[in-house]
Order: structure tokens, then sequence, then C-alpha cells
């Protein structure tokens, strides 16, 4: 039995239409630190993955701040300060983002452009 290394024949991104937080590269990464939402690479990165459970996990503390501790609070509040957000449009975006991914991947894959 190998383990060979193989390439993609074929590999094909689609994107959703779903576009936010123009220029907000770092203010968006410490959001998804502020919900303890792991991704892959470092915050200045435009490319990056996060994983759905991971992903629905950080909505479920978007959706339920008010039971979190209230340092917890003051630091996803600051975080979306940042972004110039609010708490609902951000959560309608996770959302949609949630929907748009690919169904049978693990990983939802981001891209800023």
């Amino acid at each position: 039995m190998g383990n060979r290394l193989h390439v993609a024949k074929k590999y094909q991104v689609e994107y959703a239409s779903i576009e936010a937080f123009n220029w907000k590269i770092e203010e968006f990464h410490c959001l998804l630190d502020a919900l303890d939402v792991d991704y892959t690479g470092d915050t200045y990165d435009e490319d990056f993955e996060v994983d759905k459970e991971n992903w629905q996990s950080g909505l479920e503390k978007l959706k339920h701040l008010e039971s979190l501790s209230q340092d917890e609070q003051d630091t996803i509040n600051h975080a979306l300060e940042d972004l110039r957000y609010k708490r609902k449009e951000v959560i309608d975006l996770f959302k949609a983002y949630l929907e748009a991914a690919e169904p049978n991947d693990y990983y939802m894959h981001f891209s800023f452009f």
C-alpha cells in the first residue's frame, strides 16, 4: 500500500454573492477571536478556513450574548463596534455564510477580495 503525492485534476471554486466587512480583515478576525472561533492562518490573512461546528458555536454566542459573562459580552461588543456592524446584522451574515457554504465540506472557505 502506498501513500503517494497527487494533484487535483479539477479544482473549482465559486464564491457566494454575500459581501460584507469591506477592508475589515483584522477586525473580522478579532470578532472571530472574541467568539472563540478558530480559523486557519493569521489575523491579517485574506484567505482562511473555519470549521462549520466552530462557526455555529460563534453564531450561538452572538444570538445569546446576554447569557455570557460580562467580560465576554464586552469583548464581543467591542469587536462589533470596530467592525461598525450591529449584532443582528452579523447574526444574519453568519447564517447566510453558513447556508451558502459548500454543504459537503466540513470547512467554510473564506477570502477577502
